[in-house]
């Protein structure tokens, strides 16, 4: 006797382990992102937010991964969201991350005028991008719900918990990481609700 469906189940396992790769990463470098930029780790500062900058908008590609085939408005608005993360929230490394720490790298004082500025442009634009993540997240959810029932539950909870860590304290630890972890679970669980509800 055959099992079809036992030979296309490990075909499933790489998506759930595909989507919880990048935040876990960022997890990762997150244990090593300084309290605060100083001269001393002004190098560190800025080589850890060049690695960061690919890794942001995977975030943003996530949801989107998660949002695959599923039509509708609600879809589309998660997906906008999750394009004005994508767009806007890379800022913070840019400016506040690779520009600060190249100019206390050449020796320019930590409360200079020009090193303020960076910091405050870059946590407003990332603040845009902090909206569109959790507007998409919502309404993924949603979206998800719509077509898994509550077995999108246990992701849906790790994924806003993981959000709004994640807005509050980007990857600095203890909670920055916590919030990269969180958002890992919770993709890997959503999409392993997705893939259930994709069958019934």
């Amino acid at each position: 006797m055959t099992h079809p469906q036992r030979s296309s189940r490990p075909l499933h396992r790489w998506p759930v382990l595909g989507i919880a790769l990048a935040p876990l990463l960022m997890a990762l470098l997150g244990l090593t992102h300084p309290t605060d930029l100083t001269a001393s780790n002004a190098q560190h500062w800025t080589m850890l937010h060049q690695l960061l900058i690919p890794l942001f908008p995977l975030i943003g590609v996530n949801l989107w991964w998660l949002l695959a085939d599923l039509p509708g408005p609600l879809s589309w608005v998660a997906r906008l969201g999750a394009f004005v993360y994508g767009v806007y929230y890379p800022a913070v490394d840019l400016l506040a991350g690779i520009g600060t720490g190249r100019l206390l790298s050449q020796g320019v004082d930590r409360h200079a005028p020009a090193v303020q500025v960076l910091f405050q442009q870059g946590n407003r634009l990332g603040d845009i991008g902090n909206v569109g993540l959790l507007l998409s997240c919502g309404l993924t959810i949603v979206a998800l719900w719509l077509l898994a029932g509550r077995t999108v539950l246990p992701g849906a909870i790790c994924l806003l918990l993981g959000a709004w860590l994640f807005t509050q304290h980007h990857i600095y630890r203890p909670w920055g990481v916590v919030a990269m972890v969180l958002l890992s679970l919770g993709f890997a669980a959503l999409m392993w609700a997705k893939q259930r509800g994709s069958e019934r």
